[in-house]
């Protein structure tokens, strides 16, 4: 996902339906306080790393 990829690309490489895909970046989405892959992308990417 974070690769750009699209649902059906990603669904048919795992073997699973699109509908599957869409269902688990829901899940991921409401995890990660975000509505959308853009959304996600930045905050997965934004992360600070503390030493």
């Amino acid at each position: 996902m974070a690769g750009g990829l699209p649902t059906a690309e990603i669904a048919a490489s795992l073997f699973i339906s699109p509908h599957t895909v869409r269902d688990h970046l829901k899940a991921v989405f409401g995890k990660a306080g975000v509505s959308s892959r853009g959304e996600l992308v930045a905050r997965l990417f934004s992360v600070t790393f503390v030493k």
